[in-house]
């Protein structure tokens, strides 16, 4: 843990660049995953019978950040039209 990475109740709170809570975890090869965006109003649930406990928190990441890109890039794409 650090300044920009705390624990609150076993959930990680990452500060830097956006703010994502999230929380991972599983048993004999499956993993679960959920993780938020409080800033832009996004989460992401991950359940799967396959993987490994850092399979969740890579993939939700990429997922959500992926999602806040196109929302800004669509922001800005719509906003060159009015």
């Amino acid at each position: 843990m650090s300044r920009r990475v705390t624990q609150g109740l076993a959930w990680e709170v990452d500060r830097s660049p956006r703010l994502i809570i999230e929380k991972n975890g599983g048993l004999n090869n499956t993993t679960s995953y959920i993780g938020m965006m409080p800033g832009e109003q996004l989460g992401v649930a991950i359940l799967s019978n396959r993987g490994s406990n850092n399979a969740g928190p890579r993939i939700g990441r990429r997922i959500m950040l992926g999602l806040v890109a196109l929302s800004s890039t669509e922001a800005q794409r719509t906003g060159a039209r009015n």
